[in-house]
């Protein structure tokens, strides 16, 4: 078995060495292919055109924006409107010429 062991020594040996050497081929293949599909990728990405932004329209969509904003939020002015006073104006007429007023009521209500 000794004997066996040491003639098959140089052989395992030499072949662990092949496989090595087997596997960091593959790496290093490995490694390229990524490198260029990061290449790649990058290339792309600055390939890509630039987004432009126009400032002019952009500050002027900002601006209305704001104009709705304050639209929104600002105080309403409610003018204030006179009551209707003419079934007012009526009821008092009616009731001074229908002669179902006293006379005190009515002074009551002038002296006022």
């Amino acid at each position: 078995m000794a004997i066996f062991l040491h003639h098959s020594q140089p052989w395992m040996q030499k072949s662990i060495a092949e496989s090595e050497a087997r596997m960091e081929q593959r790496m290093d293949q490995n490694v390229q292919a990524v490198n260029k599909r990061l290449d790649a990728f990058e290339l792309q990405v600055l390939k890509r055109p630039a987004l432009t932004i126009d400032l002019s329209s952009f500050q002027a969509e900002l601006a209305s924006l704001r104009a709705n904003v304050d639209a929104i939020f600002s105080t309403p002015t409610i003018e204030p409107q006179a009551a209707p006073t003419a079934l007012a104006d009526d009821t008092v007429l009616d009731a001074l010429f229908s002669g179902t007023i006293k006379e005190e009521t009515c002074a009551y209500t002038y002296q006022r």
